[in-house]
């Protein structure tokens, strides 16, 4: 999709971080953005400040974990919008502890909303998108689905099962002409580590260093557009999430990712539950 210029384009979690940068990358190149998020206030704010390029912004609240709520949204934006191009499943919820302290209740809550948000709106809108033989999907996964670290388990093994889903799903949906986009972004500096020092001093000096090796979200929402335009169907994001995938296990980033708390990686917490 080459020209998203007047396309429709359907971001959750678009009131922040990653989202909001990747709806202004859309906006400014032409499309009409439909947000969602939970936080209303932000979510207005997010509409303003998108509404500045001259674009159609639409903006409503929804948990993403709610099918209930998605398939209303789903409802809407073809019954009453016209019909959707672009899906960008980005909301998520981040997690940080070691599996044996973490709970089923917290389980439940990550597998609601990085998992089933992106399959409730996958299959929402996939009835639409076969009947146009026509349409986009994005899966903000994470670069942690390949960084098999502790105190991350919960995290990764949700975001690495919706990478496995989607990457089979742009094969099986190529045949309706539907393109499907797995996004695996590595460290994005989103303010998330501002006020986190590490235990140790490798980790102290990597909370220091934040800024100098990891990636603005609106380095990360550009690259999503460009992946659209080009068909994309895994975008990496980085070439440290190349590395990661074929090694596994990277010693020094187990020390820095182990020593610290609340350490949160791309799309994390840009839909909180």
């Amino acid at each position: 999709m080459k020209n998203v210029a007047g396309k429709r384009v359907l971001i959750t979690g678009g009131a922040r971080g990653i989202g909001l940068c990747s709806a202004e990358a859309f906006a400014k190149a032409g499309s009409e953005l439909v947000l969602t998020d939970i936080d209303e206030e932000a979510l207005e704010e997010a509409k303003t400040l998108l509404s500045a390029h001259g674009v159609l912004v639409h903006a409503r609240v929804v948990d993403v974990s709610d099918n209930d709520q998605v398939q209303a949204l789903a409802r809407w934006i073809i019954d009453e919008l016209g019909g959707l191009d672009i899906l960008i499943n980005n909301a998520g919820l981040g997690h940080h502890g070691e599996l044996a302290d973490t709970t089923l209740e917290t389980w439940r809550k990550l597998l609601a909303v990085n998992l089933m948000g992106p399959l409730n709106h996958i299959y929402a809108f996939l009835p639409h998108f076969k009947e146009r033989r026509a349409g986009h999907i994005v899966n903000v996964s994470s670069g942690q689905a390949f960084f098999r670290l502790p105190t991350w388990g919960a995290y990764a093994s949700i975001k690495a099962a919706l990478g496995v889903f989607s990457e089979i799903l742009h094969y099986e949906l190529r045949k309706y002409d539907i393109r499907v986009t797995t996004v695996y972004p590595f460290m994005v500096d989103t303010g998330f580590y501002d006020d986190i020092e590490g235990d140790t001093m490798v980790g102290r000096l990597a909370m220091k260093l934040v800024p100098y090796y990891s990636m603005s979200p609106e380095r990360v929402g550009q690259i999503i557009l460009k992946a659209v335009r080009k068909g994309t169907g895994v975008e990496m994001v980085s070439v440290i999430n190349d590395v990661a995938k074929y090694v596994k296990l990277v010693p020094f980033a187990n020390d820095v990712i182990s020593s610290t708390s609340n350490y949160f990686l791309a799309g994390d917490a840009d839909q909180a539950a």
